[in-house]
């Protein structure tokens, strides 16, 4: 039986010129092998025609079943297509979705593509490997009734869910992603600005918060799931010793929420001798927690944390249902800055009650605490208990899923138009990033990553001066029988040029 997994073609967003193989997919075929199920894997977007040569892979090598993964609304298209052309080329296969958007949103995404067959829910090793194995017949034999996990329409066209799966406790039960199912040294795979020894890893899953917009916290029921110290630090000997990568960003929401791993992993690290750079994204509360680890995590290569910040607005946390002050933020800051460890202030603005008052103050007070500025729009993504809110109030006006990206307003607030609140985004940032002394440390700062982080900056607002589009070298858009209408969330342009930069 040859099966696939697929992550479709993708329009790489410009400002930020990322991408990484999914962290999904490689644990996932993992996962099969050891059971003793060979799968291919086809990151699309790596393709030198993207839709005409997953195409002709697909024709060519005739499989039995595909996977086809959608992890966030802003791809939802992208797999609409590539789901089309799968069952245009494979009229026989098993089509199977999955990933966070597709799971969270599995009835709507079922009602418009009856070209699948059937939707993991959730985790995807357990019902996956069930799946393969019952579909040995190909759709003739195929009934997902009896297999935990799983979405799909029945005879009657309704969306049926099968029992629901538990989550796997125990991580390290799983093997080490399988890398060698794709080409890290595809020029595709970068992490601008970083260089070639830069990588992108995921070690958890889910999240103990339970934030109202983070489809995360849905997903994996507010519940964080790591790998032992140990088992990440032998991930990132095995990416050093197998293909150069010593700069490692942890792609997780939440990378040190449990003070137990955190103290294996600065042991095991210790030990391995392994010398590299890493950041990742945190909570407040776990650097304050933390406060006294913080000092080791710097010594093994710590340079940066992304704090989630979100608002400083006592009714924006609320709405959020962000679980911390002002105070809390300031201090964790104040902590990491005092180690060395560049921050990096994560802010979303959009919400009901923000103004340009409220922006200005956020902006001012990451301005004093951190180091560099993430800011994004407030984003009710599909699944979330924000989007739901949103939804009954009729304030959700953009249909179009691409452009849930954080960086397109979705919805107006009280007092702004989701253009007013675009033109604050963009005034803001200009502002923020054009202040002397972000010049003066790009130049001159005694911190190599603070140099790195505001040399990519300026290329992006050089650009922007200039008027100028960064064009994705290997963009093909959706060929047009992949294009008939699939209801409220068809954007009017399918693929549309990448951003400026």
């Amino acid at each position: 039986m040859r099966v696939l997994l697929l992550d479709p073609p993708h329009a790489i967003f410009g400002a930020l010129r990322m991408w990484m193989p999914s962290p999904g997919l490689m644990a996932l075929a993992a996962w099969l092998e050891r059971e003793g199920i060979d799968t291919e894997i086809i990151d699309a977007t790596t393709l030198s025609r993207p839709w005409t040569d997953l195409g002709a892979r697909l024709r060519s090598r005739g499989y039995d079943l595909v996977g086809v993964t959608c992890q966030a609304a802003t791809f939802h298209h992208d797999a609409v297509h590539a789901v089309r052309l799968i069952r245009l080329c494979l009229p026989q296969a098993v089509i199977v979705g999955g990933g966070g958007h597709f799971s969270l949103n599995a009835e709507e995404v079922l009602q418009q593509l009856p070209e699948l067959d059937c939707l993991v829910v959730g985790e995807g090793e357990l019902t996956f490997t069930e799946l393969i194995r019952q579909s040995g017949q190909g759709r003739t034999g195929f009934s997902p009734r009896s297999i935990p996990g799983l979405a799909f329409l029945n005879e009657a066209g309704q969306v049926e869910l099968t029992e629901r799966r538990p989550l796997i406790e125990d991580l390290d039960s799983l093997p080490q992603p399988a890398y060698h199912k794709v080409d890290l040294e595809d020029p595709t795979y970068q992490l601008h600005g970083m260089g070639r020894r830069a990588v992108g890893i995921s070690t958890s899953r889910g999240c103990g918060d339970r934030c109202s917009y983070c489809s995360e916290a849905v997903l994996w029921r507010s519940k964080w799931r790591g790998r032992s110290g140990s088992t990440v630090v032998e991930e990132m000997g095995e990416l050093k010793r197998r293909y150069g990568k010593s700069l490692f960003v942890f792609n997780e929401n939440s990378f040190n929420q449990s003070r137990q791993r955190n103290e294996a992993f600065l042991e095991s690290l210790g030990r391995s001798g392994l010398h590299c750079d890493f950041w990742f994204q945190s909570r407040v509360s776990d650097i304050l927690r933390d406060r006294d680890l913080l000092p080791e995590f710097h010594r093994l290569g710590l340079y940066e944390v992304m704090l989630g910040v979100e608002s400083i607005t006592p009714e924006t946390l609320r709405n959020y249902a962000k679980n911390q002050s002002f105070e809390e933020i300031q201090e964790a800051a104040a902590l990491l800055r005092e180690q060395g460890i560049m921050v990096m202030t994560n802010v979303m603005f959009g919400d009901w009650p923000d103004t340009e008052e409220t922006l200005q103050e956020v902006v001012d007070f990451c301005s004093r605490i951190g180091d560099f500025l993430v800011l994004t729009l407030t984003t009710p993504l599909p699944g979330t208990r924000y989007f739901e809110q949103a939804r009954r109030k009729g304030l959700i006006e953009e249909k179009d899923y691409s452009r849930y990206d954080f960086m397109h307003p979705i919805m107006p607030n009280a007092s702004l138009s989701r253009q007013e609140i675009l033109n604050l985004h963009r005034k803001y940032l200009k502002k923020y990033y054009t202040r002397p002394s972000v010049f003066w440390r790009m130049l001159f700062s005694r911190n190599r990553f603070v140099r790195m982080s505001y040399r990519l900056i300026m290329r992006h607002a050089w650009y922007e001066a200039r008027g100028k589009e960064w064009v994705q070298p290997n963009f093909e858009p959706v060929p047009d029988r992949l294009t008939k209408p699939v209801g409220p969330a068809e954007p009017e342009r399918l693929q549309r040029a990448v951003p400026a930069v």
